[in-house]
């Protein structure tokens, strides 16, 4: 990824500690990508932490930070994950909450709560507008028209999303465990794609607890190398990928993938959005605030 979305997002300090505590160990630069946050203000809030003894600060290769004990895997593995958030930024998927959780695969996970304005988008964005309407031409059925247009009409869109991640399909296992929330494992390259493949179905009728094998079909994948994010298009008996460019594009994917359907929270209500851009909204105006370069201009003006 070329351009990284950072000093977008405030910092919660409940939340930065909790993930601290809950990665077992985590790099600075990955902290930075996933909170989407500003470099000087992290900085400020670790050295704080650390000079009250909440966490420890290490070095291997680059800054990390823990509580009680650290894993390489596991810091490269939220590396990974961390770009993921990036990614979903990009195409304007914020996240209201972040979480590192434990998983079956003995590695750490991301468990996010996602949020969107389909109505922002939809009014004030030409492309957004033309693209929406393509898509719900698209659809067959009439019931499926409706679903996708709750999206677009609507102030906000909530769902939660886990990234996990592998760098070796070939020797590590991913299963699905759940259908609770969308799920986006992130790879290296398309080598690890025909491992994927092998394992697809529908599993929403199955007993998950005792799968060890199987992969919900409606996975999200994205590949690292080419900083894309794509889902599966069954066509012929082949499977392709499916990217996914636009918030309309992820729209579309939850219209056509309802696994997860029930996990999802519509809204028309506008505070309700607000209260979900709240750390967002907060780094704007300490961007007014402390916009050092404007204050200073503005001190130099003549007065009348």
């Amino acid at each position: 990824m070329t351009t990284l979305i950072v000093n977008n997002r405030a910092i919660d300090s409940d939340e930065l500690v909790d993930i601290i505590i809950n990665s077992n160990g985590i790099y600075k630069s990955t902290l930075i990508n996933l909170l989407q946050c500003n470099r000087i203000s992290l900085e400020a809030r670790l050295k704080t932490l650390k000079k009250n003894k909440i966490i420890s600060k290490g070095k291997v290769n680059k800054y990390f930070f823990y509580v009680d004990k650290y894993e390489l895997k596991n810091m490269k593995d939220l590396d990974f994950q961390a770009m993921v958030v990036q990614y979903l930024v990009t195409i304007g998927l914020y996240t209201n909450k972040i979480q590192v959780i434990d998983s079956p695969y003995k590695n750490k996970q991301l468990y996010l709560s996602v949020y969107a304005s389909g109505k922002y988008n939809y009014k004030n964005d030409e492309a957004i507008n033309k693209l929406a309407n393509m898509r719900v031409n698209q659809l067959i059925s009439e019931e499926d028209r409706k679903y996708f247009s709750q999206f677009i009409i609507n102030e906000l869109t909530k769902f939660p999303i886990r990234v996990a991640s592998f760098s070796d399909m070939l020797q590590e296992k991913y299963y699905t465990t759940s259908l609770e929330t969308v799920d986006i494992l992130a790879i290296p390259n398309k080598e690890s794609i025909p491992a994927i493949q092998s394992n697809l179905a529908d599993v929403s009728f199955r007993n998950l607890e005792n799968n060890s094998t199987l992969i919900r079909n409606d996975i999200l994948i994205y590949l690292n190398d080419s900083n894309t994010l794509g889902y599966f298009v069954k066509e012929k008996n082949q499977y392709t990928l499916q990217a996914i460019y636009s918030v309309v594009d992820f729209f579309f994917y939850l219209t056509l993938h309802k696994n997860s359907k029930d996990a999802i929270y519509i809204s028309d209500n506008r505070k309700e959005y607000d209260n979900a851009d709240d750390l967002y909204f907060q780094s704007y105006l300490n961007k007014e605030k402390y916009n050092t370069v404007q204050l200073k201009q503005g001190k130099q003006k003549p007065q009348p």
